[in-house]
Parts: C-alpha cells; sequence; structure tokens
C-alpha cells in the first residue's frame, strides 16, 4: 500500500512539473457572437450545454461569461467597463478541440472531466473574441458560514428509487425567484447558489456529506422592491425548513480583477 501511495505521489509530482508540456487548450471550433435585444430592455437569459460540445447562451454580459468560465460570482469580478454589465450577448459555438489533459485528469470523474473542458473552451472564447486579460487577488471579505442549527437539520437524503415519477425524480437543483427544489443536491451546490442569491461568498461548513432532497422557500425582503407578504426571511427559512443556519464571519475570498476587455470581434 505504501509503494502505491509513493508511486501515486510521484505521478502528481511529475503532472505538476516545470517540465512537463503545458497542455493544449481546449477550444470551440465554430463561434458566433451577436448583441441581444428584446427592444424594452429586457432579455430572457439561458444557458445550455448541448452534446457534441455545443454551447448556446442567450442576454448574457461579459462579466456572467467570465463567471461560468472562471467558478466566479459576481461580486467577485470587478474592474472593466460598464458595457460588461450592461451589454447583453447571443453566443452560439459549436464542435470542440480536447485538450491533451495533464496526468493529474485521470483522477476525475467524467462529469468533472467535461466540466473542466467546457470551462477551459469559454476561457479560450473569452480571451480571442473579447481580449479579455486580468489578474486574481485574495482578500479577506465578509462570508456566511453554512452550519447545522441547535436543533439539528431536517434535510432529507436523497432517494431516487421511490416517491414521485422519474420525471420528477431528475438530480439537481431547480431555482424560482423565492424557492430552491433539491433532488440529490450536495450542500456543496447549495452554498454556491446562496452565494449567487446573496451576492457574499457562502462556505458549507456542515459537515454533511451525500445528496439530499430539499424544498426551501422564502419571502422577498424590502431591497427587492416588491411589498413584504406574510412569510420567512431566507435566514429564517434555512433555519426552520432545512435545519441549516448563515453566520457571518470574515475568511480569504478569490477575486477577479480586469485588466482589459473589448467588445467582441465580428463572427
Amino acid at each position: 500500500m505504501k509503494a502505491i501511495l509513493i508511486a501515486l505521489m510521484a505521478t502528481v509530482a511529475l503532472a505538476q512539473s516545470p517540465d512537463t508540456p503545458t497542455r493544449e487548450q481546449p477550444k470551440f471550433e465554430v463561434v458566433s457572437i451577436r448583441p441581444e435585444s428584446s427592444g424594452n430592455g429586457q432579455v430572457r437569459v439561458r444557458l445550455s450545454w448541448l452534446p457534441g460540445g455545443r454551447f448556446v447562451a442567450n442576454g448574457f454580459t461579459a462579466r456572467m461569461l467570465i463567471g461560468i468560465a472562471y467558478g466566479a460570482k459576481n461580486f467577485q469580478i470587478s474592474g472593466g467597463p460598464s458595457w460588461t454589465e450592461r451589454d447583453g450577448y447571443s453566443v452560439e459555438a459549436k464542435g470542440n478541440v480536447i485538450g491533451k489533459g495533464p496526468i493529474l485528469s485521470l483522477f476525475l470523474t467524467q462529469q468533472q472531466k467535461e466540466e473542466e473542458e467546457n470551462q477551459l473552451k469559454l476561457q479560450a472564447l473569452l480571451a480571442e473574441r473579447f481580449q479579455l486579460k486580468f489578474h486574481k487577488e485574495t482578500r479577506d471579505e465578509q462570508v456566511y458560514s453554512l452550519v447545522v442549527a441547535k436543533d439539528g437539520p431536517k434535510l432529507r437524503a436523497a432517494n431516487l428509487d421511490g416517491g414521485a415519477p422519474e420525471t420528477d425524480r431528475r438530480p439537481g437543483l431547480k431555482m424560482y425567484p423565492y424557492q430552491l427544489t433539491g433532488t440529490s443536491v450536495s450542500l456543496r451546490y447549495l452554498a454556491e447558489e446562496l452565494s449567487r442569491r446573496l451576492s457574499r461568498k457562502v462556505i458549507d461548513q456542515t459537515r454533511l456529506t451525500g445528496e439530499f432532497d430539499f424544498n426551501l422557500r422564502w419571502a422577498p425582503d424590502a431591497a427587492d422592491g416588491n411589498s413584504l407578504p406574510d412569510g420567512p426571511s431566507i435566514f429564517t427559512a434555512m433555519q426552520e425548513q432545512l435545519g441549516l443556519k448563515l453566520e457571518s464571519s470574515k475568511a480569504p475570498v478569490d477575486e477577479i480583477i480586469i485588466d482589459h476587455i473589448e467588445k467582441p470581434s465580428g463572427n
């Protein structure tokens, strides 16, 4: 067992060695980008990763695309001109050139490999068509820690074999304006979506592993510009419905600082 561990460590070291050739950047073969406007200032936002290496995004701003490419929320991206937050684009990319992954990719699941390839292809698109250049900084920021509430968790362990019809049991997180419905979802993904909703990084510190089914509903607050109906805030709903709690604290947060970006070149 010790020999196997040493061999694995040597393989990792080899993959990370400066002498190891860098991987070929995966790229889309055909890319179409055009400004998108509905005429009334409202554009339906839609994102799809389709079979055959096809990517479709409608109504996405440059900052939203950067967030997808680098796994960052909007509050983690700063710098750049105002149009990066205002102007929406329709992007359609087809086909792909798969890079020669490093040895470490052997330790990833197929889903993780596909996610990595998709992000790398979108990064290449941003660099070539938007001329994106940036740097990263790590700063101490206010965050939320997701922890188990005093009375314990109220989550249901995922059960894909029974209950609702198969069409209703498809794993994933369904997102509505003031509702999150999870089917076989890990708390890591719940924390990521809460980060987006609360514009503050949420760190999963529950130590709860596995996948869960849940339905979280809350009322909008005054900041949403809506009248406040009867119902709990998202913080109260987390405790009452899921047995989880959001605690404010400080932690290092990675940020992307845009140094240079241009409106996308023509097709």
